[in-house]
């Protein structure tokens, strides 16, 4: 898929929703703060400027978007009575659709809430999966394989004694929300294709503190199966001539 000059205005624009989401989110992230209120206010915002949180209308999910909290994985639900608690490293993971092209941004970041007294090691595993997808992002250029992008990440949080998620995919972006090819973050490097300029890729480097097995609980969730703390980064990056461009 490759993304013309219309769809790049668009994703532009959705890109600016889209952070003003993650702002506000960022203001409102402490303890004692509902799941659901945070899910509450992504709703607002995406209304208020006339986009939509996607995640509602796929899969059946029955929320605006994915916010999960320390060993579960993925796809938790904001619920009401799940309250933030100082230490917990919770996930926010959001899709965005705008109402004219219909096409689609994603991102993800983690945070740990308040986190005072400081837990070093808890911030170190936090920062070496941003950082990993940073390395990642390095890699986007012209003719690099994507097989650069995901040796890129594996490599660098496995040498900081974390692990790669084994279960789970980063993926392409254009009117879906999961493209195909979808792509691990580990693998043989002569399986992918060359990156070409126009591209869009959701990076999404996923992560573990001392284990990577998952188990599939309930409904949409995956839960460490050590019940380890697991963490995650994403952004939407174009492929250009001049190398890779983080839309959100």
């Amino acid at each position: 898929m490759i993304i013309n000059k219309k769809e790049l205005e668009q994703l532009k624009k959705n890109a600016e929703i889209h952070q003003i989401i993650i702002d506000e989110i960022k203001k409102i992230a402490k303890p004692w703060i509902s799941t659901l209120t945070i899910d509450d206010l992504c709703w607002e915002i995406c209304t208020k400027y006339w986009f939509l949180p996607w995640f509602k209308w796929v899969y059946n999910f029955p929320a605006n978007m994915c916010i999960s909290v320390n060993d579960v994985v993925v796809h938790w639900v904001p619920k009401k009575n799940i309250i933030l608690k100082n230490w917990d490293l919770v996930k926010f993971d959001l899709w965005i659709k705008d109402k004219n092209i219909w096409i689609n941004t994603d991102s993800a970041f983690a945070m740990i809430i308040w986190d005072w007294p400081k837990n070093k090691e808890i911030e170190r595993f936090v920062k070496v999966n941003k950082e990993a997808l940073y390395k990642g992002i390095d890699q986007c250029i012209l003719w690099n394989r994507v097989w650069d992008i995901w040796f890129a990440i594996q490599t660098h949080v496995e040498s900081a004694w974390f692990h790669i998620v084994r279960d789970l995919t980063w993926h392409w972006l254009w009117y879906k929300l999961h493209e195909k090819p979808y792509i691990y973050n580990y693998g043989k490097p002569w399986t992918w294709e060359k990156l070409k300029e126009g591209m869009l890729i959701a990076i999404e480097p996923i992560i573990w503190f001392s284990s990577w097995k998952i188990t599939d609980k309930w409904w949409f969730e995956y839960y460490i199966a050590d019940w380890s703390l697991w963490c995650q980064f994403e952004h939407t990056v174009l492929i250009t001539e001049k190398g890779p461009e983080i839309i959100i």
